[in-house]
């Protein structure tokens, strides 16, 4: 974990394997407290494996949008020996997201775990609170189990979001 400005490291971690290194990796880049944040996650490849330099092939940005920067952390092509070009690419432009409209009335999953999917491919929760004309506490809330007075209201206007969008 990189800041932005002085580029001072602020966590480090070393993993026996690149699996275990990437699958860590894959859940810091899904941390919602940093969207936003000044911050990177950076990933760099085991010493050997690519080019001369051993360079960071992922650094996603928490402060840019998905596709601008940023890489959710169940993107399929995250993979710890991707090349730097590859890696880039990634990195600046669309994910991999699922068909829309998905029918969110219809999803059996509890209100908190569709509200979580759905921000995640939303950009995350600012955007995702943004949406739905709620304040940024109250879709926390929503998603840590707090129950929704008009849940399948919440979940029609995710649904008709999506729908035009």
């Amino acid at each position: 974990m990189r800041a932005h400005g002085d580029g001072k490291i602020v966590e480090n971690a070393t993993f026996k394997t690149p699996e275990a290194a990437m699958a860590a990796y894959r859940l810091l880049l899904d941390r919602e407290d940093l969207v936003g944040q000044p911050m990177a996650a950076v990933f760099k490849p085991p010493r050997d494996v690519i080019e001369a330099g051993n360079r960071a092939t992922w650094f996603s940005r928490y402060d840019r949008d998905l596709g601008q920067g940023r890489i959710a952390g169940d993107d399929p092509r995250l993979d710890p020996l991707a090349r730097g070009y590859d890696a880039d690419s990634a990195l600046n432009s669309p994910g991999l997201r699922r068909a829309w409209p998905v029918d969110w009335e219809a999803d059996e999953r509890p209100l908190a775990e569709c509200l979580k999917a759905w921000a995640k491919v939303r950009g995350g929760r600012d955007t995702a609170a943004a949406a739905l004309r709620v304040s940024r506490k109250t879709f926390d809330g929503w998603c840590d189990g707090r129950g929704a007075g008009q849940e399948a209201m919440v979940r029609r206007l995710m649904t008709l979001t999506d729908a035009n969008t």
